[in-house]
């Protein structure tokens, strides 16, 4: 495990990576001098009026397409080389050195056979048939080389965790996580109201409709949650309740826990869905039926929304278990 931490870059992916666009470079280059005899010096590109507007000496153009081509190209195969955590962005960064490298070298293949055969500057031009040629298998090589490119995996500090979660599952302390949402009906009545009503008032004004997406996208986001409680592989665990899975909403330490009971829970008879804080305490209730009431030192009670009946007795079974405390009402 340590020996593969220590390897930070993929020799075989890496020297691909680095490789393929150089020797691109190099094939190009020798081309380039290949048809030196049949291209003016200086050569020229035009886009209005009879006389070169862009000029460039054949050996600083062979110089410059080589260097484009290989740089950038190198660049993305070395970072794709390098054991990165995401394996799609190696994916990404593979098929991005290819690609790169052969679209720059399409570029400058259109502009050395636009040259051919002309005897100054000024009647230079571009041969875009052959640079679209070249982007085509460009992009279809890239595209190739993201879909096939396979990155060894590397151990992460996500499979340290993953680890430690299965040791603590069978030590009888595992991870627990649930989803709980509001019913369909009604994410399908914000959306009608976004479509109908916001389609109405962009009559009136866009900023409007605007504001009123951001106010239905804001409600959303507080009728669905995470609910985790990690395993023992962590030193001070938290019961952590996430809006959307993104926007933390509660992160209480267990120690803080003085007692804990499943219940029926009626939302609307407690002042409705989301989060709320009444006098009671700390509530996250997203629709009727099973829920968690945690007795806690610094709130007189929080009430959290679950799944099903089941979810939430093994949830109040394991914060039994690791605090030891008597099974509640």
């Amino acid at each position: 495990m340590s020996q593969v931490r220590e390897e930070r870059f993929d020799r075989r992916f890496t020297a691909f990576g680095i490789g393929f666009p150089w020797v691109l470079a190099f094939c190009f280059a020798a081309v380039a001098l290949m048809l030196r005899r049949a291209v003016p010096d200086p050569m020229g590109l035009h886009w209005s009026g009879q006389r070169a507007d862009l000029t460039v000496g054949f050996p600083a153009f062979v110089l410059f397409a080589a260097l484009s081509i290989a740089i950038p190209g190198a660049v993305c195969g070395a970072i794709a080389g390098a054991r990165l955590h995401r394996r799609w962005l190696r994916r990404l960064l593979m098929g991005a050195a290819v690609f790169l490298s052969l679209l720059t070298a399409s570029a400058g293949a259109g502009f050395l056979i636009g040259q051919q055969g002309i005897s100054s500057a000024d009647a230079g031009g571009f041969d875009s048939t052959v640079f679209a040629l070249g982007s085509g298998a460009a992009v279809a090589l890239g595209v190739i080389m993201m879909f096939t490119f396979q990155p060894d995996p590397r151990w992460t500090a996500q499979d340290e965790r993953a680890l430690a979660e299965e040791a603590a599952a069978l030590a009888g302390t595992p991870r627990v996580v649930y989803w709980v949402h509001a019913r369909s009906s009604s994410f399908v009545l914000l959306g009608m109201t976004l479509l109908l009503i916001g389609g109405l008032l962009l009559l009136l004004s866009p900023w409007i409709t605007l504001a009123l997406a951001v106010l239905v996208l804001a409600v959303t986001a507080f009728l669905f949650g995470r609910v985790s409680l990690p395993g023992s592989h962590e030193p001070e665990p938290h019961l952590r309740v996430q809006a959307a899975g993104l926007i933390p909403v509660l992160d209480l330490p267990l120690r803080q826990i003085r007692a804990v009971e499943v219940l029926e829970a009626r939302v609307w008879d407690l002042g409705g869905p989301g989060v709320r804080w009444p006098r009671t305490g700390m509530q996250f209730l997203t629709r009727n039926g099973a829920a968690l009431r945690v007795q806690t030192e610094s709130h007189p009670a929080v009430l959290i929304s679950a799944p099903d009946q089941a979810a939430a007795r093994n949830l109040a079974d394991q914060i039994r278990r690791r605090l030891q405390l008597d099974d509640g009402p």
